[in-house]
């Protein structure tokens, strides 16, 4: 039995950094480069393929790895394949040196049994990752003929508390008031497209073009999610065409984008004038809340719950509602799958008071 790791339990086995590349190293000693350091998806894709003679015989370990490698490194969203390399290390620690094909219902429930009172909902979004890699082995060429069914399928998760948090007007402008031109123009963005922020700081000139709408040339603003991949297309109005470009861009000279193009790809810069990334711009946000947050205790004496850029998504949708909006509308613009969807989404942030059934049974 080889070493425990101590440093790097995220590479697979047998892989090792050195002299600023990732290495295999065989049973017999020899060394093998695989990639240079940031490189790590080259590297998992150089080791998959070494480790492939042999994948119907291997562990779990290898089948999450394989699966990294060859399908989510290439199929998904950075954000969502940088947790699932996250996911994948709790993963491996539980169910690593056992065979795919031994994997019973039994020790998915066990896994999740086990980290019920701790990580509860992580726990959750690993079975699901796991649920969708035993999904793509049985397809796969090599991995299918050892790997019959879905252990995890049937095995109810844990509970989840879903958290809503329902932002109102006045604390929505309190913290605007109190951010960064950048901020609030994220803030503004969020509300009024209803996109997650990690899409919007992706917006760029690129993003903009023209369209036929009811007979006339109209300015768009086209993108896919990230996330889910839908095509949403919003038209430009005034104001949501200074939040993209900012105030030093003229809103009449739409012939003229110089400014526009001054900025590189995308639309909101920090001050180096390179994109934000999310935590970044984030942090930048954090500071104006939690200094309304100090406000608000100052002169009512509780702090106020804190609220994310992402809340002002449900924020804007369900205003939206509430002014009248068809859910047909609304789900088009949040690109959901199904209206459903939108509704369930909408209807769980609602607060408004209601009136009780005034319906008098014999009267």
């Amino acid at each position: 039995m080889g070493r425990v790791r101590r440093t790097r339990k995220d590479l697979p086995p047998r892989v090792y950094l050195k002299h600023s590349a990732y290495y295999f190293v065989y049973p017999s000693g020899k060394w093998q480069r695989l990639a240079a350091i940031g490189q790590e998806r080259e590297m998992r894709v150089a080791w998959a393929n070494l480790e492939q003679s042999n994948a119907s015989h291997g562990t779990v370990a290898s089948l999450i790895d394989d699966y990294l490698c060859n399908y989510a490194a290439s199929s998904k969203a950075p954000r969502t394949y940088k947790d699932n390399l996250k996911e994948a290390e709790y993963l491996k620690a539980f169910f690593g040196v056992m065979r795919p094909q031994d994997i019973q219902p039994r020790h998915i429930g066990a896994y999740l049994e086990e980290n019920r009172v701790t990580r509860s909902v992580r726990a959750n979004r690993e079975k699901a990752l796991l649920s969708h890699i035993f999904t793509w082995a049985m397809r796969h060429p090599t991995w299918g003929c050892v790997i019959q069914h879905n252990p995890c399928k049937g095995v109810v998760r844990n509970k989840e508390t879903k958290r809503i948090r329902i932002v109102d007007d006045n604390e929505y402008m309190a913290v605007y008031n109190l951010a960064s031109p950048n901020v609030q123009r994220l803030m503004t963005l969020v509300y009024r497209t209803l996109q997650r922020p990690s899409d919007i700081l992706k917006f760029g000139s690129n993003n903009i073009v023209n369209r036929m709408v009811d007979g006339n040339m109209v300015e768009v603003l086209s993108f896919r999610q990230g996330k889910t991949g839908a095509l949403v297309e919003i038209i430009l109005t005034d104001d949501l065409r200074s939040a993209l470009y900012g105030k030093s861009i003229e809103l009449n000279d739409l012939t003229n984008l110089n400014g526009a193009k001054s900025l590189g790809k995308v639309f909101i810069l920090n001050r180096d004038g390179k994109p934000y990334c999310l935590s970044g711009i984030d942090s930048n946000y954090r500071r104006a809340l939690n200094k309304y947050r100090k406000q608000k205790k100052l002169s009512t004496g509780f702090m106020p719950e804190p609220f994310g850029i992402y809340d002002l998504k449900g924020k804007g949708a369900t205003d939206m509602y509430q002014s009248g909006i068809a859910l047909e509308y609304i789900q088009a613009l949040a690109g959901h799958e199904s209206v459903t969807t939108t509704e369930i989404y909408i209807k769980s942030r609602l607060n408004k008071p209601v009136v009780s059934n005034i319906r008098k049974i014999g009267s």
